[in-house]
């Protein structure tokens, strides 16, 4: 594949393009062979497509044709004799690999995936395609939807430990108590307090979201340490932390929601305390970047949004906060705010 920006032959180009429009194709096949746990399978080592389609129950020509695809987009190795094994891509696809996509891959196949086949409408309207598939909103359809509602929360909590680190490595001293707003099902929370044994938390999210954290939170040897609370940020957030913390939350929302999210997240912060808001940023230039493929997710799936640097500023002040610094991380950036106005 060719460099952004990098000038083309006609034929080149066409090729090129015409491989972008396809890569449905790719992502599909990939969700197939993460469905089977083909990776798990493989482990590290080469296996013919006749026995990894027996075992999966699958057709083997057609297994053939979609790792011979995927081989070809560096996620597998293929053998002379019709056996495949694992590339280094694909070894992200294995549930126990550090670092493992395979939740990831969940997440973005079933119902997010169908919806951007009404991608139009998105952009038409600025409103998400997901309540037109679906008939409501994504965390209204979860609330209905346990099962799905577990995966996603699965997802989540297997994205934590990357996109965490620059939260995880902040300097904790002088905290006492950190109020984890949207925290799900408690992973960040639990890692959290794991390697910091000074620090309390509250965990606060949808009523039905926290109830899955009470095993998550005894297992890491914090419950003791956690105050869980149920209820809706949009109406007010618990009192008495140091610091809050918005992981991942404020993306899922347009620019209204989120202001009334941090809104009530000003009103329980103390004069001395901080706000962590852990997002990715998106640079702001035409280079590729991750953060600009999840900002057209959050629309079409929930009418949310990434940000620059400069959005992020002016939705802070927009709420009475003023952003004091930006940490950039290899997967999220680690943004710190404080009342504005307030002595420090």
């Amino acid at each position: 594949m060719s460099e952004p920006g990098t000038p083309l032959q006609p034929q080149a180009a066409n090729q090129e393009l015409r491989r972008r429009i396809m890569g449905y194709i790719v992502s599909q096949s990939i969700f197939t062979v993460n469905e089977l746990r083909i990776a798990d399978r493989l482990g590290g080592e080469a296996r013919s497509v006749t026995d990894l389609a027996r075992e999966c129950g699958v057709d083997a020509d057609a297994l053939h044709r979609t790792l011979r695809l995927l081989a070809a987009e560096g996620l597998f190795h293929e053998g002379p004799t019709g056996s495949f094994r694992l590339a280094a891509l694909g070894e992200l696809l294995r549930t126990e690999a550090p670092g493992s996509l395979h939740e990831f891959v969940n997440l973005m196949a079933g119902e997010s995936y169908r919806v951007w086949a009404e991608s139009a409408y998105s952009v038409r309207t600025g409103k998400p395609a997901f309540d037109l598939v679906h008939g409501m909103p994504h965390f209204n359809w979860l609330a209905e939807h346990p099962d799905a509602a577990r995966d996603f929360n699965r997802a989540q909590a297997s994205l934590v430990t990357q996109r965490s680190l620059p939260l995880l490595e902040r300097n904790w001293q002088g905290v006492k108590t950190v109020v984890d707003v949207g925290g799900g099902n408690g992973q960040l929370l639990a890692t959290l307090l794991s390697q910091q044994p000074h620090l309390e938390g509250v965990l606060f999210d949808l009523p039905h979201v926290v109830t899955e954290a009470q095993a998550k939170l005894t297992e890491s040897g914090v419950r003791d340490r956690t105050r869980i609370v149920g209820g809706d940020f949009f109406a007010e957030v618990p009192t008495g932390g140091d610091v809050y913390v918005l992981a991942q939350i404020l993306h899922d929302w347009n620019e209204e929601q989120a202001l009334g999210i941090l809104r009530s997240c000003r009103k329980a912060l103390p004069d001395h305390g901080r706000l962590l808001i852990l997002e990715q940023v998106i640079p702001e230039d035409d280079e590729p970047h991750p953060a600009k493929l999840l900002d057209l997710h959050m629309l079409v799936l929930l009418g949310g949004r990434e940000r620059t640097e400069t959005d992020w500023r002016s939705l802070l002040a927009d709420s009475g906060f003023r952003l004091e610094s930006v940490e950039q991380g290899a997967r999220s950036s680690l943004m710190t705010a404080v009342l504005d106005g307030a002595a420090r």
